[in-house]
């Protein structure tokens, strides 16, 4: 009972000391240098505000009963912000104070799990003085801190349902059963990988809080090395991401080509039988106007047939256009355009408009499948990007799945070769150094020589090895990583490299020797690159046949 009582002087002089105009409560800028002589830096005036909307009756204000439970509130707001800090810090991988819009979602959604509230976070957007400017943790601090309040979670999902119900029963009046069905089908597929996603998202959290503290006292080496598999991590999730729009892309491209067919077959049946029938009349015209220039007849009758001929033609013309663009061929697609635009017809079937995006199309189809045989970086993103530019994303999903799929490789291998060129000389030294090397570090030197020309035999005895490493100049090793062409690799020491390579992962290969980590990635990518090179010729070959 006298505890109590201690306990109730300290808080009442505490109080009384702070209280220094007398009026029986503490205000919020008050409360703030309470709270910052307690704790060493305090909390921002936002967090002291929400921290007396959650322990204070009238909220602005604070009473002398309620500055213990004020305490304790401001208190776990303090810590948590130290925390929120340092994996603000982890995701703000540039150091530029601030992280995107998505990423602070991501961060808030992360730590407010099933109760994070999508209104709020919208709410928070759209008062933002610059929408989709990047985030800093200022303004976000208060959120992160805020405990959900179930009741507001509760209200709102009511209101997330109702709205559902409302546009389902308009969808009912709207559409056709089919197509409502298809939606709901669509719908929760979405909601399950998004849920996945969050899961995802969680599990990378709690892994990255498992780790702070081992991050925290990590040399400079390796908290560099960590930065980098983070970034390697972030590259992969926006893959991921991009493979997934290119297959919702694929899905709409097939249900695009199914209604292409159904109207093509409405609207060009039997056309290459009209454009024959057309040519026919065409010709037989001109033969009935060359006799009747034979026979010397009426200037009226010429007049008459001269202009039947004219009808005639330009009827075949109109057909042998429908013909081009059911035949979606490149080259009858361009010659049937110039000769209708010779003719100035009025395109009074849109038949000219569609004819002109169907041989763009092409023309941007065969431009990339060009850019993807060269293989060259720079050329295919430029084929990617006119693809993109023209909207013909869709008509063209598949071929850009497969392109992005390449340009994915040919970065990572452009990154690579980066790392090889910037790679330290103390980090080749390293490998050098060794003179009993780890089985790891011997093995994937052996298929990075392998993949570079030289027999398994040559790299038995370490010091052969250690002598390849040690050249310079041309025969330098990361001269010659740097120069390595894939199609160039033979197939049979490719696979004998896999091989060894497959008795590691990278991040074994990575606790033992970064140098030897760089070489595993490099050695790896070559070997996927020659890969995928084969399979493409060994597809072409078996189309040719």
């Amino acid at each position: 009972m006298g505890g109590l009582l201690d306990e109730r002087v300290v808080l009442e002089t505490i109080f009384n000391n702070y209280d220094t105009d007398g009026k029986g409560n503490l205000s919020p800028i008050q409360m703030q240098i309470l709270h910052g002589d307690l704790r060493m830096g305090g909390i921002s005036l936002p967090q002291v505000m929400e921290s007396m909307k959650y322990a204070c009756i009238h909220g602005s204000y604070c009473e002398p009963s309620e500055l213990y439970n004020l305490l304790q509130e401001m208190d776990r707001r303090f810590f948590l912000i130290q925390d929120f800090r340092w994996e603000f810090s982890m995701i703000d991988v540039n150091h530029k104070d601030t992280i995107s819009q998505d990423e602070a979602q991501w961060f808030v959604q992360t730590v407010h799990g099933r109760h994070f509230s999508k209104k709020k976070w919208d709410e928070f957007v759209k008062c933002r003085p610059v929408p989709g400017s990047p985030v800093a943790f200022a303004e976000i601090e208060v959120m992160l801190c805020n405990i959900p309040n179930r009741l507001d979670l509760q209200s709102e999902k009511m209101e997330e349902e109702k709205e559902r119900e409302d546009r389902m029963r308009r969808e009912r009046l709207a559409e056709e059963e089919v197509a409502r069905l298809k939606k709901k089908r669509d719908e929760e597929r979405r909601r399950q990988d998004e849920e996945q996603k969050r899961n995802e998202e969680l599990r990378r959290k709690r892994q990255l809080e498992d780790e702070v503290v081992i991050y925290t006292d990590m040399p400079d080496d390796k908290k560099r090395e960590r930065r980098k598999q983070e970034e390697e991590e972030r590259r992969r999730r926006e893959e991921e991401e991009e493979s997934e729009r290119l297959r919702e892309l694929e899905k709409k491209q097939r249900e695009e080509e199914e209604r292409r067919r159904k109207e093509e077959e409405e609207l060009y049946k039997d056309v290459e039988k009209l454009a024959k029938d057309a040519e026919e009349k065409e010709k037989k015209t001109k033969e009935e106007l060359d006799k009747l220039k034979n026979k010397g007849g009426s200037d009226e009758e010429a007049k008459r047939l001269r202009k039947r001929l004219q009808d005639e033609r330009h009827r075949k013309l109109r057909y042998n256009l429908k013909v081009a663009i059911k035949s979606r061929d490149r080259y009858q697609l361009d010659y049937n355009i110039t000769e209708f635009k010779k003719e100035k017809l009025e395109d009074t079937d849109m038949d000219l408009v569609k004819a002109e995006k169907i041989l763009k199309e092409l023309l941007v189809r065969d431009d990339l499948k060009r850019a993807m045989t060269k293989r060259e970086l720079e050329e295919l993103e430029k084929a990617i990007n006119a693809i993109k530019k023209h909207g013909l994303e869709v008509p063209l999903a598949k071929e850009l799945g497969e392109a992005s799929k390449l340009l994915t490789r040919l970065k990572r291998l452009e990154r690579i070769r980066h790392e090889i060129l910037e790679l330290k000389q103390a980090t080749v030294a390293e490998i050098r150094s060794y003179q009993n090397p780890p089985a790891v570090v011997h093995k994937v030197m052996t298929a990075t020589f392998l993949l570079l020309g030289h027999q398994e035999k040559e790299t038995k005895i370490w010091k052969s090895v250690q002598a390849l490493v040690g050249k310079t100049g041309k025969e330098s090793l990361k001269r010659r990583c740097i120069e390595c062409k894939p199609e160039k690799i033979p197939l049979a020491p490719a696979k004998r490299a896999k091989a060894l390579l497959e008795e590691f992962d990278l991040e074994e290969v990575r606790d033992v020797s970064a140098g030897a980590a760089t070489f595993y990635v490099w050695a790896s990518a070559m070997i996927e690159e020659l890969e995928d090179l084969t399979a493409q010729k060994e597809e072409a070959k078996a189309k040719a046949s």
